[in-house]
C-alpha cells in the first residue's frame, strides 16, 4: 500500500474585520493582547502606529483595511474601525540570505492554531494579493495570508505615501 505525502500545514487562525483567517505557524513567533499605539503621522490606512514590544519598536498593521468590506461606511459615513483585542508578532525573510522583518499584525477574536490540508485548499479571492489561498477546516474556510507578501504590499503602501 502505497501512502501519500501528508500536506498538513500548521496554522493560526484569527479575525480580521469579520473575515476569518490564517497564517502559517511557521512565521507566528508570539500573540500578545493590544498594547498602546503610537499613531504615525502621514501613514497608510493599514499602518495602525508603532509599539514597543518585546525590545523593539515594531508597526502595527491592520491588514483589514484591504478587505472589500471593511472600507464599507457606517451610520457617520466613516469606515468602520476595527476592534482589535490581540497582536501577533511575526517574522519572515524573503530568502535565506535576507535578515528577517518584524512586524505585529491588529487581530480580532477567535485567536488559536489548528492544521489544515494544503491539498484541499481553493484559490483565493482575486484581492488583495497577499492572500495565498482558501483553506477550509472543521470551523469552515479561512483565507490563507502569505506574511511576505503582505508586508511587501504594506512597504509598497508606505513608499508611495512617502515618496515626493
Amino acid at each position: 500500500m502505497i501512502v501519500a505525502a501528508s500536506s498538513n500545514l500548521d496554522v493560526v487562525f484569527f479575525h480580521l474585520r469579520g473575515m476569518r483567517c490564517a497564517l502559517p505557524a511557521s512565521v507566528v513567533r508570539e500573540m500578545l493582547p493590544m498594547p498602546g499605539l503610537t499613531p504615525v503621522p502621514l501613514a497608510p490606512p493599514v499602518m495602525r502606529g508603532i509599539a514597543p514590544l518585546r525590545g523593539q519598536v515594531l508597526p502595527v498593521l491592520d491588514l483589514g483595511v484591504y478587505f472589500p468590506q471593511a472600507g464599507e461606511a457606517h451610520g457617520d459615513g466613516m469606515p468602520d474601525p476595527m476592534t482589535a483585542e490581540r497582536l501577533i508578532l511575526i517574522e519572515t525573510a524573503p530568502d535565506a540570505n535576507t535578515p528577517a522583518i518584524s512586524a505585529a499584525l491588529a487581530v480580532e477574536r477567535g485567536v488559536r492554531l489548528g492544521q489544515v490540508d494544503e491539498q484541499h485548499s481553493r484559490p483565493p479571492p482575486p484581492r488583495p494579493t497577499f492572500l495565498a489561498a482558501t483553506v477550509l477546516d472543521a470551523d469552515g474556510p479561512a483565507l490563507l495570508i502569505n506574511a511576505q507578501q503582505a508586508i511587501d504590499h504594506v512597504r509598497h503602501a508606505i513608499s508611495t505615501v512617502t515618496s515626493p
